[in-house]
């Protein structure tokens, strides 16, 4: 765990599903310009805690801050400063990807002329060009994933949070993410990646997490060139 100031903090997070103890005692934290991979077994409950992070779910007991701000607050401040990629893609459907993202600029307030021009460097970046106008649900897998992608970019946030984010996407899309994320590091902005990706966690030269049983344990740091070990 960093020893900066984070930008998002776990506390003492416990979280039961179907009667099962999914989360118990849950502390965790991510610093600007740190990225932090989760890992862990399918169903050891990765993305329920990513979820209670960005706070579409809330935890039975502990707190979630981002930037300082709790999470469950109902004027969406700490939300405004998070990005999220789910891993499923099933996300408003109906809407064509231009007007996906014009929504999360809305709600982030980033939009007018300089706004525009950052998403249209991206979308081009994330390979959307050729999607923009069509709707969500007539896209493949790999397409939603590019545009769900755009939309947790929008804005440059200084928490972004990945869930499975190279599932569906090719080895251009893995290099993508890769050079995304090492970009936000070095514009001092945070990531967590919850993943069983191992090579992409070793590329990322990311802060490793091991959810089992409930509970999150520290696993060190990557050692790639340029990164400390």
């Amino acid at each position: 765990m960093s020893d900066r100031v984070p930008i998002l903090s776990l506390h003492g997070v416990d979280k039961r599903l179907g009667g099962r103890a999914v989360l118990t005692g849950v502390t965790f934290a991510c610093a600007a310009g740190e990225v932090a991979a989760i890992t862990g077994e399918n169903g050891s409950g990765k993305s329920t805690l990513l979820r209670i992070a960005v706070g579409l779910v809330e935890p039975d007991r502990g707190n979630v801050t981002i930037g300082g701000l709790p999470v469950t607050g109902a004027s969406g401040q700490a939300r405004a400063l998070l990005g999220y990629l789910p891993d499923a893609t099933d996300v408003l459907p109906e809407l064509s990807v231009a007007e996906l993202i014009a929504l999360v600029q809305t709600f982030k307030r980033v939009g007018g002329s300089t706004g525009d021009a950052a998403v249209a460097t991206l979308r081009a970046r994330v390979g959307a060009d050729e999607i923009w106008q069509q709707r969500l649900a007539t896209l493949s897998f790999g397409q939603r994933k590019r545009a769900l992608l755009l939309a947790a970019l929008v804005g440059a946030p200084p928490l972004l949070v990945l869930d499975e984010p190279t599932n569906g996407l090719d080895g251009g899309g893995t290099r993508l993410i890769r050079d995304l994320v090492d970009d936000r590091r070095q514009s001092g902005r945070a990531t967590v990646v919850a993943t069983n990706d191992a090579h992409l966690v070793e590329e990322l030269s990311a802060t490793r997490w091991q959810l089992a049983g409930g509970r999150l344990t520290p696993e060190g740091v990557g050692t790639l060139p340029g990164f400390p070990s």
